[in-house]
């Protein structure tokens, strides 16, 4: 049986090499190689020194330009994994990615496929069959719940529906709707697309089961009337220390940001007889969680750029996995850091052999009777590192649009506010809570008399 999944933390893709059916670990007990920690400020007598590193501040959403990075050989989660976050990760800003989310939600869309398109979802998803790729996904879902002791990884999944496109009923096939309640535990609603109802019910559903993290305005999410479908999952992880920092450890100090050096707050812990990974260029340690795992960390030697070790599926496996381990005592100083990431992924899976997905070309028949092809797919998330742990969260969401909707053409109306005009403004109850007329827009203040 493949490899299903090793354990991640949302936006710094930390995977286990556990196999399948791997269970977390249970509550209190340290990993294999866990450190003992000592919160004190005792110095060892040899050390060995590396540069301090991380990243700090709170990142503008943005857009990522896809890398020149080729469809690899997927052979499973891990493999595609690595090569989503080959196409996405630079190493030159702020980035927080959730493979998981992105692998689920292009799995429920896969249940809708037929044909071709079906071929080169399963192609870079790393499964022969749908019946594997259920398999693999039923797996993750019932191994990655974690509800424990303080922590917590919770996945969900949810499917929203059109009624009708263009006065036009839409039938969504019965099978599609019962396998996604089956394997990922999917929700089914019909609402609206196009209506502020709609985009406020889904809004409603990804704040909650990202607990608040992202704060989506349903003003971000433009439906419109060709939207036939919108395939969403969530991921929310929360857990603390295995050793925890201690706050009177804490250390404002120098962060060599690319753009310059600058003060952030520093945790400090003294692992002894910890271990420690060198590899070509870079030093990697493990810090581990209570119950959900563990977090790498990946320190680039003195002189060599962040992103001079990124770029390709096998560097990414490497930081994760390869390296020289050496058993030590680790001074450990890491930032605390806490910030959002929005990335729209159409062009970077299309790139990766998503050829026919975004096309009219199409075929989610699977799905429903009304031809339709991908839209959108969006990523937002959050992360959040201090004394106590880790948070972070994602939601990626796919819009379905129909191929086959031809709206009316309109006449065009001038509406120019050229001349002296009236304005209200309203609650959505009709409530009048600003009223006035303006005829001189850049007009100095008025004092009535």
């Amino acid at each position: 049986m493949k490899r299903l999944l090793c354990l991640l933390l949302t936006g710094l893709m930390l995977f286990s090499a556990a196999a399948c059916g791997a269970q977390p670990k249970p509550a209190g007990e340290d990993g294999p190689d866990a450190p003992v920690a000592e919160n004190a400020t005792d110095t060892p007598e040899q050390t060995t020194d590396a540069p301090d590193g991380g990243a700090v501040g709170v990142s503008d959403p943005v857009t990522p330009e896809p890398l020149p990075v080729e469809p690899g050989n997927v052979h499973d989660y891990a493999d595609f994994a690595n090569l989503l976050s080959a196409a996405l990760l630079t190493g030159t800003q702020n980035r927080n990615l959730s493979p998981i989310s992105v692998y689920l939600a292009l799995a429920m869309l896969a249940e809708g496929a037929e044909g071709d398109t079906l071929t080169e979802l399963l192609a870079l998803l790393g499964c022969e069959t749908l019946e594997e790729l259920r398999g693999v996904c039923g797996a993750m879902l019932e191994t990655l719940s974690i509800d424990e002791d303080g922590s917590t990884l919770d996945l969900h999944d949810s499917l929203w529906m059109a009624n009708e496109i263009g006065g036009v009923p839409v039938t969504f096939r019965e099978s599609y709707l019962n396998r996604l309640g089956e394997v990922y535990r999917s929700e089914a609603n019909t609402v609206e697309f196009g209506t502020l109802s709609a985009a406020q019910q889904i809004a409603d559903w990804i704040n909650k089961h990202t607990r608040g993290k992202i704060e989506v305005s349903p003003d971000s999410f433009r439906f419109d009337a060709r939207t036939l479908a919108v395939l969403i999952n969530t991921i929310y992880l929360k857990d603390g220390w295995s050793d925890a920092f201690k706050l009177e450890n804490t250390e404002t100090g120098s962060f060599e940001g690319l753009s310059g050096a600058f003060d952030v707050d520093y945790m400090t812990r003294f692992d002894k007889n910890a271990v420690i990974r060198f590899g070509d260029g870079w030093t990697a340690y493990r810090v581990y969680l209570r119950n959900v795992g563990y977090m790498t960390f990946v320190l680039p030697d003195e002189g060599i750029a962040l992103e001079k070790l990124l770029g390709t599926p096998d560097a990414i496996d490497k930081l994760l996995h390869a390296g020289v381990e050496k058993t030590v005592n680790v001074s450990l100083k890491l930032p605390k850091f806490e910030f959002k990431d929005k990335m729209e992924l159409e062009k970077v899976l299309e790139a990766l052999g998503l050829q026919k997905t975004f096309t009219p070309a199409a075929d989610f028949s699977g799905m429903c009777d009304a031809p339709c092809c991908v839209d959108s797919v969006l990523q937002e998330s959050y992360i959040g590192v201090d004394e106590n742990g880790v948070e972070a969260a994602a939601y990626t969401m796919i819009s379905v649009k129909t191929t086959a909707f031809n709206p009316v053409e309109l006449e065009t109306v001038n509406f120019h506010l050229t001349r002296p005009f009236f304005y209200a403004i309203e609650s959505y109850d009709g409530t009048v809570l600003f009223i006035g007329t303006v005829t001189e827009p850049t007009a100095h203040a008025n004092v009535q008399k």
